[in-house]
């Protein structure tokens, strides 16, 4: 084989023949061996060039471009696509060979015909695409005009998200995300856009599990090339003397590159007082390497939305546009915080006495005391758990795990005491530092 062009460009010679010789066939066949399966699978001399060049960037910009088979990505998992595969796929030669034929024996070469299926999509929803996973089975041999099996890819984290309760402003924008980034469309030559996304959002809004989603789900996909997931605060970036902040800060993008950098409550990275150099160091690194890494980085932060424009997005000019994609988390209504509570009790194999144990009148008429939303469902029911516990003690093992109303209320009278007690020992320390 020619050393100067890569086994793809030899295997192309081929595509115009259509008869060989028999020992030409051998030896073509002999070459394959050599080149695919001996050499090392890293080789750009026969494989084509798809590796990640050493600043962690990706230099190419197909989706088979982004594989690098020591990638621990769920999609490199899942896919076992390479230069040569997707290359076979289109072209087929005669793979047994009879053992009798003579050296000028003259063999067939055929381009086989792929399957072709054209899926009528009409996309709306995130049910939409799960309708189309489950009526359209994902086939090697057939040509799909959607990518098809990276759908199948992340059906369960399509399932997972359409069955959070409530967000439906926010699935909307996911699924414009993904739509836009399944089709590639945020590469260009020798680039990428930012992926970098804000979830405005309440305490207790779901922000951690629709983060660890979308990074599961874009992992799986090739978006990211690694399944990395890390959850930080500002005791993870910020140190108490100078230059030790750019280390730590430094030492966590490293650990993410890949994947996903998820900081929940950021406006804590920006401090009121613009003298606190350390704030400014943390920020201003973590701004450049969103720059830097962009193709290979995704930064998600979480937090009240004026809290975050006032203070995080202050601190830097650069981070506004860095943030080019902004979900909102809508505040929960009383039935979707019962909705809540009931899928937690049913998810912990417990169940209600009656079928209308729960009312939606019940939460409206306390939802002012559930300003954490699913935060709080999960305390109310540790509570009611607890205060059932002590009511069937020594009765019927039939009673056990099944919720009375009573249960409730008196779950969240344990419920109110706890969240005073917890505030009157905020003011006390409130107090101390007046």
């Amino acid at each position: 084989m020619d050393s100067s062009g890569s086994f793809i460009d030899y295997l192309n010679k081929y595509q115009e023949k259509k008869n060989m010789s028999y020992i030409e066939c051998i030896h073509f066949l002999d070459t394959v061996n050599i080149n695919y399966g001996e050499n090392d699978y890293g080789n750009i001399s026969y494989s084509g060039e798809r590796k990640s060049n050493s600043s962690g960037t990706v230099s190419k910009t197909k989706m088979g471009d982004y594989y690098d088979i020591y990638s621990s990505s769920i999609w490199n998992i899942n896919n076992t696509e390479s230069s040569y595969s997707l290359w076979q796929k289109s072209h087929d030669i005669l793979n047994t060979l009879t053992p009798n034929l003579d050296n000028n024996a003259t063999i067939s070469v055929t381009t086989p015909k792929l399957e072709n299926i054209v899926i009528d999509i009409s996309i709306n929803k995130i049910k939409d695409i799960l309708k189309i996973i489950e009526e359209y089975e994902y086939k090697d041999h057939v040509e799909y005009n959607i990518d098809l099996k990276s759908l199948h890819n992340i059906k369960t984290e399509l399932y997972e998200l359409d069955s959070m309760i409530g967000m439906e402003t926010l699935k909307q924008s996911i699924l414009d995300q993904l739509l836009y980034f399944i089709q590639e469309l945020h590469v260009g030559k020798n680039t990428s856009e930012y992926k970098h996304t804000v979830l405005y959002g309440s305490p207790g809004t779901g922000k951690t599990e629709i983060a660890k989603i979308i990074g599961v789900m874009y992992s799986k996909l090739g978006v990211l090339k690694n399944n990395v997931f890390k959850k930080v605060s500002r005791n993870d970036l910020i140190a108490g003397y100078l230059g030790q902040t750019a280390l730590k800060t430094r030492a966590v993008i490293d650990e993410c590159l890949g994947g996903v950098l998820f900081i929940d409550e950021a406006y804590s990275l920006a401090s009121s007082d613009r003298n606190d150099s350390f704030s400014k160091e943390c920020i201003d690194i973590l701004c450049q390497a969103m720059s830097d890494y962009k193709e290979n980085l995704m930064v998600i932060i979480a937090g009240y939305e004026d809290e975050l424009n006032e203070t995080f997005f202050r601190a830097n000019r650069g981070l506004e546009s860095r943030f080019i994609w902004r979900f909102k988390m809508d505040a929960y209504t009383p039935i979707e915080m019962m909705k809540i509570f009931q899928k937690k009790v049913l998810e912990q194999e417990w169940s209600f006495e009656k079928e209308d144990t729960l009312m939606v009148k019940w939460f409206e008429k306390r939802k002012d005391q559930f300003k954490h939303f699913g935060r709080d469902m999960e305390i109310l029911l540790s509570y009611t758990k607890i205060v059932h516990g002590r009511r069937i003690y020594g009765k019927d093992r039939e009673l056990r795990r099944v919720i009375t109303l009573d249960d409730i209320n008196s779950g969240y009278e344990m419920f109110l005491k706890n969240k005073e007690s917890k505030q009157e020992n905020t003011n006390i320390l409130h107090t101390i530092y007046i």
